[in-house]
């Protein structure tokens, strides 16, 4: 018998999206109020999602209006809908993981006086059951998702999602390894990175480079090594441009890299620029090859110096913030860097969880990060993962 779920829309496209490959319903509603922002228009971008074939799947999605703040109300709304589909715990589960407290009570208390099913997705991807028996709803054993259940999502399709107030403009480069990149050995990545090699010769895509920056050699090198890891496909330079400001030609920004892993949305912020010290300390050398340096030019290189770590400081964590924001709740952000970053600028991407990862530690820093706690075990599911990356490539 086919199934249907309800569910609350929310911001966060997760719990819809891993509900969805989980259960794979025939039919979805999605419950949402009336504010747009953080309901409605997250409803019908999962909505478009689901229908443009998202997921390969053929569920079918509507969209139901529902109070946040009347308790009766949403209960009355769940009834009738439940009614009108004819719906019963043979063939409808209830996602109680979006929408206010108020909202997700609500359809806990439907779910005990109809006899449903409900659940609730954490953000380790635990599902906690709930059977209703008599009277009561009952918590049933918790289980964790397959952390690779939407591996095979395109990344800019989630990003397109997931994103509320910007739009993307440009979709920039889709990424696959080619035959030599499959055939590069991982541990050869490294000393490669160290001859400046270049990487592109490693990759397939879909559209030439609009333009090249000083920065594309550490997107590309990232981008093997991501690939190498077992990402299936990474999105390359993608342009977003506020949606109030459309057609104004002001662009929001640019995100290097974008991949789907372990169901999140992964934003990679790729920067090859010369720290601030490194730029005075070759102008200091290149002034003493020619004349001593005087205490007074001394204190103007030092006032230099800190004016250029004020001026680069803003932007970085500026940077870092747009980048954390854009994966969304269950996100995740990295910082990749030809330098270490500035102390302050370093303890902002740590308060945000955002790992900082540079070039000479590219292959094992993003191993680490894809893979926390490795052990034996998850050493072959990394195996294995790379092995389905290649067999689908």
């Amino acid at each position: 018998m086919s199934t249907t779920i309800l569910s609350f829309a929310s911001k966060q496209i997760w719990p819809q999206v891993l509900s969805v490959l989980h259960t794979r319903p025939k039919r979805l509603i999605l419950f949402h109020t009336a504010e747009s922002t953080e309901s409605s228009q997250p409803a019908q971008r999962l909505k478009e999602f689901f229908e443009q074939g998202g997921i390969d799947s053929s569920v079918v999605v509507e969209l139901q209006l529902v109070p946040h703040d009347d308790f009766s109300k949403i209960i009355d709304v769940f009834a009738s809908i439940a009614e009108r589909l004819e719906l019963d715990d043979s063939n409808c589960m209830v996602n109680l993981t979006g929408g206010n407290k108020l909202m997700a009570l609500a359809a806990a208390e439907w779910c005990r006086l109809a006899g449903v099913p409900c659940f609730y997705l954490e953000r380790d991807n635990r599902v906690f059951k709930f059977h209703a028996q008599g009277v009561d709803l009952l918590p049933q054993p918790d289980f964790k998702l397959d952390i690779h259940l939407a591996r095979e999502l395109d990344p800019l399709n989630l990003l397109r999602c997931q994103l509320g107030d910007s739009e993307v403009t440009d979709p920039g480069q889709r990424l696959k390894l080619n035959e030599p990149g499959r055939k590069l050995p991982e541990n050869e990545i490294g000393p490669l990175l160290n001859r400046d090699v270049d990487f592109r010769k490693f990759l397939d895509w879909d559209m030439p480079s609009q333009k090249e920056n000083p920065g594309d050699a550490l997107e590309y090198a990232t981008a093997v090594t991501l690939l190498k890891l077992g990402v299936p496909v990474v999105q390359r330079s993608v342009r977003l441009v506020p949606k109030l400001l459309r057609g104004s030609g002001r662009e929001e920004g640019e995100l290097d890299l974008i991949f789907n892993w372990t169901g999140r949305l992964w934003v990679v912020d790729c920067k090859n620029r010369i720290a601030a010290d490194d730029r005075i300390d070759k102008l200091r050398r290149e002034i003493l090859s020619q004349t001593s340096i005087s205490p007074r030019i001394a204190e103007l290189l030092q006032r230099l110096t800190e004016e250029l770590r004020e001026r680069e400081l803003h932007p970085l964590k500026q940077d870092l913030l747009n980048i954390a924001e854009v994966g969304g709740l269950l996100g995740q952000a990295i910082c990749i860097r030809l330098n270490p970053l500035p102390p302050q600028a370093n303890d902002f991407a740590q308060s945000r969880r955002i790992p900082i990862i540079l070039r000479p530690s590219l292959v094992r820093d993003l191993k680490s990060t894809l893979f926390p706690n490795q052990s034996a075990a998850m050493d072959q599911l990394r195996a294995l993962a790379v092995a389905r990356t290649r067999a689908v490539s």
